[in-house]
């Protein structure tokens, strides 16, 4: 399954955080003239204050990491109490989404296939698959130069495994296009159905030659 690491950013001591601490510690004083040496005795230096913020910092991060792991946890029992075909249709589309491999999207496309929002069979993207960030890094599905006829690509998506490669890929882009442009909603639809199908089947061959 894609998985985006969480990277790791330390807290950073920087020049400009310690004048702006300056800052904020003088407008304190300035705000309470009379009471000024009394409010700088009580004033942090800026190293403890930089050594305070370092630390939250850590903590923090510890606490964002657990929680991230935790909603991975959570995706991976809910994906775990499916049935095998359907736990197979998630993970291929997870791994063909076009968003980040982070958890709190991997829920939420759980949660869409729970409501019988996405239908696996017909995601509302391409399956061919996606890096870390939801970038697509497959070639099958790189526009064809090959023309064929709308008729000869429903003949292709009707009977995929007859046909070669190069000539599914034409059928499938002409049947996307056809589609886009069809007014008639009847015949765009199943233009589009018969393009998901032969998605279906390209995504296998992908999978072959991985």
């Amino acid at each position: 399954m894609r998985f985006k690491r969480s990277p790791r950013h330390p807290f950073t001591d920087t020049p400009r955080k310690r004048a702006a601490l300056r800052r904020k510690q003088r407008l304190e004083r300035e705000a309470l003239p009379l009471l000024a040496d009394q409010i700088a005795e009580a004033q942090p230096s800026e190293d403890r204050v930089m050594a305070d913020r370092a630390l939250a910092w850590s903590e923090q991060e510890i606490r964002d990491r657990r929680a991230r792991a935790e909603k991975w946890h959570e995706a991976r029992r809910q994906i775990d109490a499916l049935p095998e075909d359907e736990r197979r249709a998630v993970r291929r589309a997870w791994d063909c989404a076009p968003y980040p491999a982070d958890p709190s999207y991997l829920l939420s496309v759980l949660h869409s296939y729970s409501q019988g929002r996405i239908d696996l069979k017909s995601p509302p993207f391409p399956l061919s698959r996606t890096d870390a960030s939801g970038a697509r890094i497959a070639n099958l599905f790189a526009s064809s130069d090959l023309f064929v006829t709308i008729l000869k690509a429903r003949e292709i998506a009707a009977d995929p495994d007859r046909h070669p490669l190069a000539e599914r890929h034409a059928a499938y882009h002409h049947l996307q296009l056809a589609a886009s442009k069809n007014k008639d909603r009847d015949r765009a639809a199943q233009n589009r159905v018969l393009a998901s199908q032969l998605f279906l089947r390209l995504g296998e061959l992908e999978n072959a030659h991985a």
